[in-house]
């Protein structure tokens, strides 16, 4: 009985382990995605910088969802396109940023009342699967340093027991 118990304490200890890991992995892919899609785009290398943002993004990061919406909107690293942008644009607002919400309401308010109908559903969607809540992101401005000026920061936390 002793090492039936002791069997289940220990299968029980290796699945939390497991599933600690897993997302403490995916926290190190947040910070990795995140740092090396900044790289990119500060070095102006698009196409590069698009897969990170996009695996930042789907992580949950704002900042990376932002700027794969301006990707889009511009068409750097990859072909351009309004639906993605707004989807994305929507996404990385929830954090109420007025700048990100400017530039989403300008391409909102450039399609038909059609379009927004169809869109809805694939907004709500991208914020389930990808918004702050689910993805366990957190944002917050912070003071730059030797500067007043502050910049958007995002982590993703851990989660335990999950």
């Amino acid at each position: 009985m002793k090492k039936l118990l002791l069997i289940a304490v220990m299968t029980c200890s290796l699945s939390a382990l497991t599933v600690n890991a897993a997302t403490t992995h995916e926290v190190e892919n947040f910070n990795r995605a995140s740092e090396l899609s900044a790289s990119a785009v500060q070095s102006k290398n698009y196409d590069r910088a698009f897969g990170y943002l996009e695996t930042a993004s789907k992580l949950g990061n704002k900042i990376s969802q932002f700027t794969l919406a301006l990707l889009y909107m511009e068409g750097l690293g990859v072909k351009e396109d309004f639906t993605q942008a707004y989807l994305w644009l929507n996404v990385a607002s929830e954090i109420k940023e007025k700048r990100w919400r400017k530039v989403r309401d300008q391409i909102h308010n450039s399609l038909s009342e059609e379009q927004i109908v169809a869109l809805k559903p694939l907004v709500d969607e991208y914020i389930e699967k990808y918004g702050a809540k689910t993805q366990e992101v957190s944002c917050y401005k912070r003071k730059a340093t030797g500067t007043n000026r502050k910049l958007m920061s995002c982590t993703k936390r851990l989660t335990p027991g999950r």
